[in-house]
């Protein structure tokens, strides 16, 4: 359909400028960490464009050849969760409306509100762009009160800051088992690799 075939190639847009700005770097073998709202797209790159015959987009099974991209929930937008003593960020996301609970629509705690509460997204160096009249910062202010509701929750004195630390270590742990599954699971030595991280997440990750 029209809609896979767009999201066909939004993926391989991603992939294609990975490959040419690391070779502009002089690299010619690189990971790619797409980050967004809703999910961590990571592909390989050592010569040649890998592909995959038998995929599946939308939960439609597509017998084509496509580029191989592997993708997990793991986004800006993806849900936190504190369920039987455990910790889990997404795999269901809190898309653009309402957004994260930093957004200002109500919405639930996510992982870009972590790093709202660790101090890695701040106030001042993010477009005003939320509220009613769409010119209010990042409210911090929900974003602190929610995770302060949330260690007293959990009751085993960690801080809110602890929390929403907790958190991030979770969401980047999947993303790095993506990064093995394309890479070292295949037998890949990732020390020969560029990371080329993009994606509007991407570069508050990349590095953890």
């Amino acid at each position: 359909t029209g809609q896979q075939r767009v999201l066909a190639l939004e993926h391989i847009g991603g992939v294609v400028g990975m490959v040419e700005t690391a070779k502009l770097a002089g690299f010619d073998k690189v990971i790619g960490f797409d980050m967004g709202g809703t999910s961590t797209d990571v592909a390989h790159y050592d010569g040649d464009y890998e592909r995959a015959f038998d995929t599946e987009v939308a939960g439609v099974r597509i017998r084509a050849p496509m580029m191989r991209i592997h993708t997990v929930a793991a986004g800006g937008g993806s849900i936190l969760h504190y369920e039987a003593g455990r910790f889990r960020a997404g795999p269901d996301s809190a898309g653009a409306n309402p957004g994260p609970a930093a957004y200002r629509r109500r919405g639930p705690l996510a992982v870009t509100d972590a790093n709202v509460m660790l101090g890695k997204l701040q106030p001042d160096f993010f477009p005003a762009i939320f509220g009613p009249g769409q010119d209010e910062p990042l409210d911090v202010q929900t974003v602190r009160e929610r995770f302060a509701a949330l260690a007293a929750e959990i009751g085993d004195g960690r801080t809110p800051e602890a929390v929403a630390e907790g958190f991030v270590t979770i969401a980047v742990e999947n993303m790095a088992n993506a990064i093995k599954k394309i890479s070292v699971q295949r037998g890949y030595d990732v020390t020969e690799y560029l990371l080329n991280c993009f994606g509007g997440a991407g570069g508050q990750h990349a590095c953890l």
